[in-house]
């Protein structure tokens, strides 16, 4: 009796296995972008087919949006799930759509406090990728040092002042940075571009916003082309006017083709010079040499698909987050985060 006592206490001075069935944090895609996003809500279609989750977080949802974020575990928690992100896109994430509250001072605060939020969030994916764009002089400047050809430019708070600087006959004034201005949550104005006669420009207020001035180049074609890791898809636009694509968008003749060698050659250096896994690229093609014109590096690009009936951006998009999920997801050791969970305020 004695002995099978001993051997008993001896059982149970053995440490025993703990087993942690708390859930493990999801490896996904995560977008930071608005709940309008068509393009995110085609690829998240495309990355879920082939297995690979994603989540979502829109500008104009986060009246209830319950955020934590834990930089040395890579993990966040959203909305009561644990998510590890392996590619983080930022894209429309616009804290203008954050409505505003009775206090100017608070909602200044809330909408600025979201947008460092967002930045905190992409630093802790394995990739991030955020539409930190130089602005459009920056862009021509980066160009004309790789040799592609741009228009005559200029930023003015008088756009008059462009008939002494230019001897071209027209000219395109547009916005110095978005077309749309927010007034309030999802209620946009736009700021189109417009071609002026170089002798009509007529008086205005003066001094007023800054605005871009370029010269009115002749051409042959205009092209969309999208650079996707990569990988280039292009369209040419027909357009009666500069602001077809936001006012007269049925008007509008999209045809999928085969972008020049030039205009390849030109968007591979750019996008490399410029550190973009994505961004559309606007080109004119003028006595067959390509001329940049800007690039947005969250441009959408489904309108155009829409048109001719295609999805080759869409596609070569799941592919480029699908291969950076792939690269980022972490191994089993790096994905034991069993001590950051069980730390306090995390539980």
């Amino acid at each position: 009796m004695a002995d099978a006592r001993a051997a008993f206490l001896a059982q149970l001075a053995q440490p025993t296995q703990v087993v942690d069935v708390r859930p493990r944090p999801v490896p996904c895609v995560l977008f930071l972008s608005r709940a309008c996003d068509g393009e995110a809500d085609a690829v998240q279609n495309l990355l879920g087919a082939e297995g690979i989750r994603s989540a979502r977080l829109n500008a104009d949802e986060l009246v209830a949006a319950d955020l934590v974020v834990a930089p040395d575990g890579r993990a966040a928690r959203l909305n009561g799930r644990w998510l590890t992100p392996t590619v983080t896109w930022i894209r429309h994430f616009a804290v203008s759509a954050i409505e505003s509250t009775e206090d100017a001072a608070h909602t200044l605060f809330l909408r600025e406090s979201w947008q460092a939020a967002a930045g905190q969030l992409a630093t802790i994916a394995r990739t991030a990728i955020h539409p930190g764009r130089p602005g459009l002089l920056s862009q021509l400047q980066i160009a004309r040092r790789h040799r592609v050809a741009v228009p005559r430019t200029m930023l003015t708070t008088d756009p008059r002042r462009a008939r002494d600087e230019f001897d071209c006959p027209r000219l395109v004034v547009k916005a110095a940075h978005h077309h749309f201005v927010e007034s309030a949550p999802g209620r946009l104005n736009g700021v189109f571009p417009v071609v002026v006669d170089r002798h009509g420009l007529s008086a205005g207020p003066s001094p007023g916003p800054p605005v871009i001035v370029q010269e009115y180049v002749e051409h042959e074609a205009e092209l969309r082309v999208y650079y996707v890791a990569g990988r280039i898809h292009a369209f040419r636009v027909g357009k009666d006017a500069p602001a077809d694509p936001w006012l007269a968008p049925d008007r509008l003749d999209v045809r999928s083709v085969a972008p020049p060698p030039a205009v390849v050659a030109a968007t591979r250096t750019l996008a490399a010079a410029m550190s973009l896994r994505y961004g559309a690229f606007d080109f004119l093609i003028s006595a067959g040499e390509p001329v940049f014109l800007e690039v947005n590096p969250d441009g959408d690009w489904r309108w155009a698909e829409q048109r001719t009936h295609t999805e080759p951006v869409t596609a070569a998009v799941a592919a480029m987050l699908a291969d950076l999920h792939r690269e980022g997801s972490p191994s089993p050791g790096e994905f034991d985060l069993l001590g950051f969970l069980s730390g306090p305020g995390f539980a």
